[in-house]
């Protein structure tokens, strides 16, 4: 019995850019992830997080005291 796996194309919450495609195959065809960690379970190695795009990733991760001009 052969599976179908329908093509995903997920993109990034704050601009909307793709971030992974996934094609009809189930192989990923293009990827443009940056993990945001939100919290570790303690005890646990899992934690909450979200995707966004690097460039987005990028400024989610400067310190909140730095301005940018």
């Amino acid at each position: 019995m052969a599976t179908m796996v329908a093509a995903v194309d997920a993109r990034c919450p704050l601009c909307g850019c793709s971030i992974l495609t996934v094609g009809q195959g189930g192989h990923v065809t293009a990827e443009d992830l940056h993990p945001v960690l939100t919290r570790r379970h303690r005890g646990s190695s899992s934690m909450e997080g979200y995707m966004l795009c690097d460039d987005c990733g990028v400024l989610a991760e400067l310190p909140r005291d730095m301005s940018l001009n």
